[in-house]
């Protein structure tokens, strides 16, 4: 969609407006992307902890 309005130069100014679909895609775009954001920093911290865990029970233990 195209749409116009009058700049501070006093001229029309014209730009594209994101469409419908172009709103609803780039939001859900953005919500995968944020999902995958979440779950990959989840397993950071769950392998973090996990090490930890595994270094405290065994001190000898080093990374497979």
């Amino acid at each position: 969609m195209i749409r116009t309005y009058q700049g501070q130069h006093g001229g029309t100014v014209f730009y594209a407006a994101p469409s419908r679909r172009q709103k609803t895609t780039r939001t859900r775009l953005m919500a995968l992307v944020v999902i995958a954001a979440v779950a990959a920093s989840t397993g950071v911290v769950q392998a973090f902890n996990t090490h930890a865990s595994m270094s405290a029970l065994a001190p000898g233990y080093t990374t497979p």
